[in-house]
């Protein structure tokens, strides 16, 4: 047995450096199956509208910049914020349905798993490197669905863990990361978290580049300029830049679930990640750089106002703690003591694996995901896909204009029946999903007749039990077609134009 066997505790975790396994490599296969085998991941509404808005732009060969799917909006403004997703994702489901839409997004967390563990390893012992993947990698299991937002994952890493390795080793960014800007501004306008990140993060840079700031200070402000120009080439150009701000702006996103805060009564990772942060601060254990101690404020704050951050959070803290955390363990008298054996059990495989390791790991992680698929057969739930109520309607008024939950929006998109709303919030604007939700509650400024009337509508489908459901159900005019366990439908008892 060698001696890199003897300090690593075992000839077998000696022999898998030799064969060239890595810690990344491991881990972002593990992800990607335990995932897909465990049925982590989640299709919701919005795949629908998604997968139609990606088909049609394959179809016609351009983005379209008004609404097509609804009758109360019909050629309203829509930034396609994400259309090189729904075209990634139309593509998708139409060679391998939604297996291959799982498979897609399990392959997205896997690789953003990877460079995790990769960036954390480079940096700080490997005990606690794979420990900080762990947590920070659950953190994001909650929000894992197969959306645009999940399928920039990687891109997000490499983007802000690219800027970080550039200051930390006092030099401008890599051009190539402009590619990953521009890939990221026409998949998904989550693009402007990496700008606004670049900004503190170059600052980082200029100051610690002192007396020599100047020409650091020039090399990246050259970089963000440029960076602006590639999130600027998108098919809505400007517009794509202020449309998360604008989205922000409406009040009535805290009636959406994922727009809600956090629930900490819950257990849950972010909660026991916000009690380590905050315990090791407190104890004058974990101090971070100004800039650095800003972003991580602002990235828990925005964790804390709205639950879909808790997975940004969880993926860019490690890149910000990684570097200042393992400074300060290794100052620690406890870290001179017993942190190297307890480091040497898992100190081997290492940080970066061989080629034909990595060939043999993708080919087998591929065969257990697609087994894993193949046993599971993932598709959006049955709460966002009320197929027998749609059909119980359409079979009464075959042309009819319905009043719909917006959860089910995109699956009426999907059966190219014209939409009241769905979950393309920006389409319709605050004032009228006010209204909208107004109307479903029975409130005063809803005035639900006024609504009926003046969007002839002569079909009704909910999905949860608003006081609307009682007032059709005492009223003569409509009858009840369908109820089920997650929908019920009605029609006009009397329709005209139908």
């Amino acid at each position: 047995m060698s001696a890199d066997d003897i300090a690593c505790g075992s000839g077998t975790i000696g022999a898998l450096r030799r064969v060239g396994l890595s810690w990344p490599m491991l881990i972002g296969a593990a992800a990607f199956v335990l995932v897909l085998a465990a049925g982590v991941v989640r299709l919701d509404e919005d795949i629908y509208w998604q997968i139609v808005t990606g088909r049609w732009i394959i179809a016609h060969g351009y983005v379209p910049a008004r609404d097509i799917f609804s009758f109360t909006r019909p050629g309203a403004r829509w930034i396609v914020q994400e259309w090189g997703a729904e075209v990634l994702e139309a593509l998708v489901y139409g060679m391998a349905g939604w297996a291959g839409l799982a498979l897609l997004a399990a392959l997205c967390f896997g690789l953003t798993i990877a460079y995790l563990a990769r960036f954390l390893l480079a940096r700080m012992q490997p005990v606690h490197a794979l420990l900080l993947t762990a947590l920070c990698g659950g953190m994001m299991l909650d929000y894992l669905i197969v959306r645009p937002h999940e399928l920039v994952w990687p891109l997000t890493a490499l983007w802000v863990g690219g800027l970080i390795e550039s200051s930390e080793r006092r030099r401008a960014p890599p051009w190539w990361l402009l590619a990953v800007m521009l890939l990221w501004a026409n998949l998904h306008a989550s693009f402007i978290l990496g700008l606004l990140l670049a900004v503190p993060i170059a600052l980082e840079a200029v100051l610690g580049a002192r007396p020599a700031w100047k020409p650091a200070a020039g090399r990246w402000g050259l970089f963000l300029a440029a960076a602006l120009g590639c999130a600027l080439a998108n098919p809505q150009g400007w517009r794509l830049i202020v449309f998360p701000f604008h989205m922000l702006g409406m009040p009535v996103l805290a009636r959406i679930p994922e727009w809600q805060p956090p629930d900490l009564q819950r257990p849950q990772l972010f909660g026991l990640w916000l009690i380590g942060v905050l315990g090791l601060a407190f104890a004058g254990r974990f101090i971070l750089p100004i800039v650095r101690s800003l972003l991580l404020i602002g990235l828990i704050f925005f964790a804390l106002q709205h639950v879909r951050n808790v997975s940004l959070l969880g993926l860019i803290s490690p890149l910000l703690i990684a570097t200042p955390l393992a400074g300060q363990w290794r100052r620690e008298p406890l870290a001179r003591r017993g942190a190297p054996a307890l480091d040497g059990t898992v100190r081997t495989p290492g940080a970066a694996g061989g080629r034909g390791a990595l060939c043999a790991t993708i080919v087998l992680a591929g065969a257990l995901g697609i087994a894993a698929v193949s046993v599971r057969r993932p598709r959006p739930s049955a709460q966002a896909t009320p197929r027998a109520a749609v059909a119980a309607l359409l079979a009464r008024r075959p042309r009819a204009r319905i009043l719909d939950d917006i959860e089910f929006g995109g699956y009426l998109i999907s059966r190219g029946v014209p939409v009241f709303v769905d979950p393309r919030i920006a389409v319709y604007g605050n004032a009228f999903l006010e209204r909208y939700y107004a109307a479903l509650e029975l409130s005063p400024g809803g005035n639900i007749d006024a609504l009926l009337k003046r969007y002839r509508i002569n079909a009704v489908l909910l999905g949860r039990p608003w006081p609307l459901v009682r007032w059709l159900e005492r009223s003569p005019s409509w009858k009840r077609v369908y109820a089920g366990r997650w929908a019920v439908a009605y029609v006009r008892a009397r329709a005209t134009g139908s």
